[in-house]
């Protein structure tokens, strides 16, 4: 309600005449809204803000968020068949046999290391692990070892795959959510060429006795795309399960649209062939503070197949910049493209290291500059647009209202309890006071209504924007 307009619109006044007249309140409801797309500069701050406040409601469109674009249904995230590996009770027609796991962690470290093979994914999936076990310095930003993954996490899938080599079917990591980020799509203009977004898999490790903790991993892949015309494609593929009820008809359906991106030799061109862009953590289990880190496939490591390497994280500072000139300097030079969303913290600035090898977080951190709090970026909307962009902005109170966990861990059962910033929430003051409205879901869902009403060539004149969270 927060963003519909003080005044009577005509269409609202003849519902109101409806209603007197003894016309349903349900005529009145589906008149109050505002069923249009939205002006050229709403369509652009769609792709551009997080704030919702003044976007259109689109209400009109038939996407449905929670079976096209954020996917938590219980019927979905415990498929038997798909998120485990049995025994299952089948019917008279059993699925193929790339059904069984299809949603499990194990598959996803397959999808990333381009193969089966038991003892290539022990080793793959343990370098990986071990990453945490020592100090590393990235981008010059000095990572802190978490020591007890060993505890938490190697020990404990080792023990359960009866030996020294991880068994896959023993992953613990329990399926949260299922997601498109069809709204990071790029155009032509995007220096990395076109894409139609991130398909991403959301997981929760359990502990030893299948206990929920408080470590997610959430795998992120490109949607590959050479073209507009593929980028339309995949938004009617992900826009078409809408149509198809909760069961197995709709898992069906689901699982034929990740296997397009998220199986081994997905994508043959990227490292190991597979479409993963990035797989991120975000944890408090292994030690103090809450911490945020990157893992890409870097084509120039050594290895076979290609590890999984710890990198700088996206959009993000070294944690020892807050509150100093460099960010300020930074941000009050970039404020036209940072309130455009179309901008990259690099990874120097100034001659110096800039972008963080990994994001400690804290409740109530809000990127600034030099205090006094709030007075050397000279915009505090740019102030807020890149602060909320950065990992740990993103995964605040201060910034978006949430405490540090997006999706939230769950049992077996129920569905996870999403973020007010995905939503919807009111009224949240911003770190120099501003206040935001947020419902990314939303936005999102008012997004894919507008991509599904486009044509080639408005696709490829969209904004190019640089938003990653």
């Amino acid at each position: 309600m927060s963003r519909l307009r003080s005044h009577l619109s005509p269409r609202i006044v003849l519902a109101l005449l409806v209603v007197v007249l003894g016309g349903s309140l349900i005529a009145l409801s589906a008149s109050v809204t505002r069923p249009e797309l939205g002006t050229p500069e709403q369509q652009a701050a769609v792709r551009t803000s997080r704030d919702v406040t003044t976007l259109p409601l689109q209400s009109a469109c038939t996407v449905v968020p929670a079976k096209e674009l954020f996917v938590t249904d219980v019927s979905v995230v415990d498929d038997c068949l798909r998120t485990t590996w049995g025994p299952c009770v089948i019917g008279s027609n059993p699925p193929a046999p790339a059904t069984q796991g299809a949603w499990t962690f194990g598959t996803r470290i397959a999808s990333l290391a381009g193969t089966t093979d038991r003892a290539t994914l022990s080793t793959f999936t343990l370098n990986w692990l071990h990453s945490w076990s020592t100090d590393q310095t990235i981008n010059g930003d000095l990572v802190p070892k978490r020591q007890n993954i060993q505890s938490v996490v190697i020990d404990p899938w080792l023990a359960a795959s009866g030996g020294s080599t991880l068994d896959m079917k023993k992953a613990p990591f329990r399926l949260l959510a299922i997601v498109a980020r069809l709204d990071l799509r790029q155009n032509a203009g995007y220096s990395g060429g076109t894409t139609a977004g991130e398909g991403r898999f959301v997981y929760d490790l359990l502990d030893a006795n299948g206990n929920l903790t408080q470590f997610l991993a959430i795998f992120e892949y490109g949607l590959d795309a050479a073209d507009c015309s593929a980028v339309l494609a995949w938004a009617n593929l992900w826009h078409g399960l809408g149509s198809h009820a909760f069961g197995p008809d709709y898992n069906a359906a689901l699982q034929a649209v990740t296997d397009r991106f998220a199986t081994i030799g997905a994508s043959p061109r990227k490292p190991n062939g597979s479409a993963i862009n990035q797989v991120r953590s975000n944890e408090i289990q292994l030690a103090s503070p809450w911490e945020l880190r990157e893992f890409k496939l870097i084509s120039n490591v050594a290895g076979s197949p290609t590890p999984l390497t710890e990198n700088t994280v996206a959009q993000t500072l070294a944690f020892s910049l807050q509150q100093t000139a460099a960010i300020s300097t930074f941000v009050n030079a970039n404020a036209a493209a940072i309130l455009a969303n179309n901008y990259v913290v690099p990874l120097t600035w100034n001659g110096a290291p800039f972008r963080g090898g990994a994001a400690p977080n804290q409740l109530q951190l809000g990127w600034d500059g030099p205090t006094p709090v709030c007075t050397s970026i000279t915009d505090p909307n740019v102030r807020f647009s890149f602060s909320v962009n950065t990992c740990s902005g993103c995964h605040g109170t201060t910034e978006t209202g949430t405490v540090f966990k997006q999706v939230q861990p769950r049992n077996a059962g129920t569905a996870s309890q999403l973020s007010g910033f995905l939503t919807g929430i009111n009224g949240v003051s911003d770190f120099c006071g501003i206040q935001h409205n947020f419902n990314d879901i939303d936005r999102r869902r008012v997004d894919l209504c507008q991509l599904l009403a486009k044509s080639c060539t408005q696709v490829n004149s969209e904004p190019v924007i640089t938003f990653v969270h």
